[in-house]
């Protein structure tokens, strides 16, 4: 029992550490897009500076909590204001105990010690650069809407309504979902023939509907470019409201497509996609201009790649049979 409660003490502790390492790093890339909850108070110097915690004869303010409340990633700050903070100092003050427990021991004398300490200053150095080059790269209202104006195409959304027939594979079982290929040929067939006429799509469903055999869309659904199947995306960009797709013949399904509507998007809805795309290309052109600029050599006897993987042998062909060793005497 004694050694389950520490196992688990130590797994709680390391998961702290880590949220704290790795923090940076999601800050940095913003990949939530929305503000992590507003734990860390607007507090003045002198609360900032009050004792919340003590372990042993260290001291830890209200400051130094706040930090690594701020640290943390959004999904980590959302649980501690659901949960409160009794949690953290818990965690918080084990890790100092055990940081004050190593340095009597001297093991941050160790080389292994030294460099992760190197390691995690990397890091830390390396977020902060990657955080200092996303603010550079702040795109500017001139820069979004020329961009919205020469690549409006781009955020065309097509309102299309998919009717997918799912076809048996070679070889599968009876209970696959799925209908023989004819029969499943024949099936889209008679779906598309019933769109083309103008049936309405809720009585084309219910006339054809068959769980895990085929689907029939009751409500469209919004799709861009860049999402569909490039045969698929012509039509749905060419194909004018109320037409129908010929059948697509996937290697799992066929798939017809009625194209409901189109819609362009205005530039307040789709500046915060431009924003992104016009920030990530600034990065990686500064990633690209530092590495362009600095000497990087690489020890190839060291950094070596895989070797390439070699060809499957071919099987003997079926006919094939091996001589036989003693063959039966001739008539």
């Amino acid at each position: 029992m004694k050694r389950r409660e520490v196992r688990q003490k130590c797994r709680v502790l390391g998961g702290l550490l880590l949220a704290g390492m790795l923090a940076g790093a999601a800050y940095g890339q913003g990949q939530s897009g929305q503000n992590p909850p507003a734990l860390v108070n607007a507090t003045t110097p002198a609360s900032s500076d009050k004792v919340v915690l003590k372990v042993g004869s260290e001291q830890i303010t209200q400051a130094d909590l706040d930090f690594v409340i701020s640290t943390l990633n959004p999904q980590a700050q959302q649980s501690l204001a659901q949960q409160g903070r009794r949690t953290l100092g818990d965690q918080y003050a084990m890790m100092v105990l055990l940081s004050q427990v190593g340095l009597s021991h001297h093991l941050d004398a160790a080389p292994g010690f030294q460099r992760e300490l190197a390691l995690q200053k990397r890091q830390a150095l390396a977020q902060a650069e990657y955080r200092e080059l996303l603010r550079q790269a702040a795109p500017s209202t001139e820069e979004v809407n020329q961009y919205f104006s020469s690549h409006q195409s781009e955020f065309e959304e097509a309102q299309i309504r998919e009717a997918i027939v799912m076809k048996k594979q070679a070889g599968g079982k009876d209970d696959t979902p799925g209908l023989p290929a004819e029969e499943a040929k024949a099936k889209a067939d008679a779906i598309r023939k019933a769109l083309v006429a103008g049936t309405d799509a809720a009585k084309v469903g219910e006339q054809f509907n068959a769980p895990n055999m085929v689907r029939i869309d009751p409500e469209p659904r919004a799709v861009r470019r860049g999402n569909l199947r490039p045969e698929m995306e012509k039509a749905a960009f060419e194909l004018k409201p109320g037409e129908v797709s010929e059948v697509f013949d996937l290697p799992q399904a066929l798939v017809i497509l009625q194209v409901v509507g189109r819609h362009a998007p205005e530039l307040k809805a789709a500046t915060p996609q431009i924003e992104n795309s016009l920030r990530q290309q600034k990065v990686e052109a500064a990633l690209a201009n530092l590495k362009k600029s600095t000497n990087i050599w690489l020890d190839e006897s060291y950094f070596t790649r895989p070797a390439p993987a070699a060809p499957a042998a071919a099987p003997p062909a079926a006919s094939a049979q091996p001589p036989a060793k003693n063959p039966p005497p001739q008539p």
